[in-house]
């Protein structure tokens, strides 16, 4: 889990880059010591002089290499990649001068490319490869050991497939840029399709003018309290509003200030009702509210206090005047039904409409 983590930033790369050099210098020791175990039943040099020559002195310039790429990575931290770049290659020297015999040694120049396009950066893969280059002509024209061993057909060669790595490591670059973008692009396509959908959901759901859930809201909610309260015994209340005269109300200022008194009245609502309750504009000047988690007598407190504040409201579009609401209000009992339940509150509304408005009623 770790490890992929260290893929994915720069910093987690170069650690596991360092991590797996020191671990590729105890394999080698380990390989190399074997080889030798080996070779020195045919060889008639002893074990220790074989093992300075092919293990100890190449190992040993390996370590010192590592230990001071990793500590220049430690204080140049800004330089880090490029750092370790360096580094690598300066070990594939260490085995390429001391085993300059040995067939397609210079190969070894290809993995220090290979680990610069681990960082799916262009200009990394374009400096290695210069820098790779540049170390194997030096070693072709200074050092004689290793020209001797390569024929010139073998340079071309070289090259050819130096450049068709570099080709495919800026090939893949290019490939997980296009992969990355499209991926970005398909995320942010997802993401404004989730958005469109949560706000269609919600203009589904809610009331554009007052921002309450709308009827079709409210049955939803309340088929699913009552069939919870069926298996749970939960108690709630359904309280219906409707405003007060507001026929006059539209006919005398018109549509927009009802308009504006509707939107204000809703937010009374949402004011006052508490985080268990559910607000819904049910029509026109009708308004519901689904109250859980309470008893009857705070149900209908809370309901009364929403009525006495919004008496209290004035409209300055009307002149300053107030307007009133009437409630009606019933406590579900298990096995009513919704229809005898929503009829209770609507008949409790009514009632308070014939006794003279602006007042709360509670069904027995």
């Amino acid at each position: 889990m770790q490890e992929q983590k260290d893929w994915n930033d720069t910093k987690g790369l170069n650690k596991l880059i360092l991590k797996t050099s020191w671990l590729m210098v105890f394999i080698i020791i380990f390989i190399s010591a074997a080889g030798v175990i080996i070779i020195n039943q045919y060889n008639d040099k002893s074990f220790f002089q074989v093992m300075s020559s092919y293990v100890f002195l190449p190992t040993l310039c390996t370590v010192v290499i590592l230990a001071l790429t990793h500590l220049f990575y430690v204080l140049f931290n800004r330089w880090g990649d490029y750092i370790l770049t360096v580094g690598v290659l300066a070990i594939m020297h260490v085995y390429i001068i001391n085993f300059p015999f040995a067939p397609g040694i210079h190969y070894l120049l290809i993995i220090s490319v290979l680990i610069s396009a681990l960082y799916f950066q262009k200009q990394k893969v374009y400096f290695t490869s210069i820098l790779s280059l540049i170390s194997f002509f030096s070693l072709y024209f200074f050092y004689e050991p290793f020209s001797s061993e390569i024929a010139r057909s073998d340079i071309f060669a070289f090259i050819g497939i130096f450049i068709g790595f570099i080709c495919i490591s800026v090939g893949i670059i290019y490939r997980g840029d296009y992969l990355l973008k499209h991926l970005e692009e398909s995320m942010r396509s997802q993401e404004e399709l989730l958005v469109r959908n949560i706000l269609m959901d919600r203009e589904n759901k809610t009331d554009a003018l007052t921002g309450l859930y709308n009827h079709k809201t409210f049955y939803e909610h309340l088929d699913r309290l009552i069939e919870k309260s069926s298996e749970n015994q939960i108690s709630f209340q359904l309280a219906i509003i409707d405003i007060d005269d507001f026929k006059a109300i539209n006919d005398q200022y018109g549509h927009w200030i009802g308009d504006m008194v509707l939107k204000r009245v809703g937010e009374q609502f949402k004011l006052n009702a508490t985080t268990d309750d559910f607000v819904f504009r049910y029509g026109g000047e009708e308004f519901a509210v689904i109250l859980t988690a309470k008893n009857k007598t705070e149900s209908f407190q809370v309901m009364d206090k929403i009525r006495a504040d919004i008496s209290r409201l004035t409209h300055s579009e009307m002149d300053h005047k107030s307007v009133t609401v009437s409630i009606g209000m019933c406590s579900y009992e298990v096995g009513l039904g919704k229809e005898a339940f929503f009829k209770a509150a609507d008949n409790s509304l009514y009632k308070a409409k014939r006794n003279g408005k602006n007042q709360t009623i509670m069904v027995n």
